[in-house]
Order: structure tokens, then sequence, then C-alpha cells
């Protein structure tokens, strides 16, 4: 009687094990990054980007020439544009952190040739330049590039055409 107790009671206990396993009540939930809903733009913002983004290559251009922007990833830097410009490639040469949307781009697969030849990903999902973690700029790096940025918005403000 025992026995058959003991394997009635075991078959219950596999078929609720079953039951729970199977239903979704108990299992983990899975988290999904948001997504923004990028609809279409309306004209008026699409021409307004274009204009944006002749102006930002011209600033790209004039900070490349004054030896003041190096970008280590394609496309254009906005947030170095923002702040005067941004040497990157200095940056992750020094491996003392790299700004924003550096570190953003190089997540992202972004990068330049030449900075693509070291770069390389340890176990933990983090990418290395030449074997040094690349991180994002110390707080007080970002506190005085962001100060650069309103120092700039200041003085152009002071520039006429």
């Amino acid at each position: 009687m025992q026995k058959l107790s003991l394997i009635i009671f075991s078959a219950t206990a596999f078929a609720a094990g079953c039951l729970v396993g199977s239903s979704q009540g108990l299992s983990p939930h899975r988290i999904e990054a948001a997504r923004q809903d990028n609809g279409r733009l309306s004209y008026e913002a699409l021409l307004t980007y274009k204009k944006s983004n002749v102006l930002l290559n011209s600033l790209s251009e004039m900070l490349l020439k004054e030896e003041r922007h190096k970008s280590a990833t394609e496309g254009e830097n906005y947030f170095a544009l923002s702040v005067g410009g941004i040497d990157s490639l200095q940056d992750l040469e020094k491996g003392q952190g790299v700004d924003p949307e550096t570190f953003a781009a190089l997540y992202a697969g972004r990068e330049i040739p030449q900075v693509a030849e070291h770069l390389e990903t340890d176990n933990s999902g983090r990418i290395r330049y030449k074997g040094n973690i690349i991180r994002l700029y110390s707080r007080e790096r970002l506190k005085d590039v962001f100060q650069r940025r309103a120092e700039l918005q200041n003085r152009s403000g002071s520039v006429y055409d």
C-alpha cells in the first residue's frame, strides 16, 4: 500500500511539475528593449534636417582643417561637433574613455577601418581597443565637454553674419 501511495504521489508531482513548467505563469519574462516609433517625419522636419546636415558637414570640415576633430567612426559625430570637436582617435589611443557618441557607434559596429583592425570583444561582451577596455568618458570629462558646449553656445550667440 505504501508503494502504491508513493507511486501515485510521484506521478502526481511529476504531472504537476510538467503542467506548471509548460505554463507561462512561472516562466521568466522576456524583456525587450523599448522600440521607438520612428514614423515618417514631416516635410518641414526633413527640410530642417537637410539644412542642419549641410551646416554640420561644413562645421566638421572646418574642425578637421583646424585639427580639432578626428572621428574614429563612420558618419558624423554630432556630439563631438556640438562641443567644438573631439579627437576620438587620440582618446582611443590614450585608453581613458571616449565621448558618448563614439562609444555607442563602436558598440554598433560603425568604426573606421584603421580602428577596426585593433578592436576585439572579450568574453563579457566589452569592446577592447589594443587591449584596453573602451569606456565612456569619466564624469569629470563629461562635465568639461558639456561646459565647453555651453561656452560655445554663448560665444556663438555674439557672432553675426
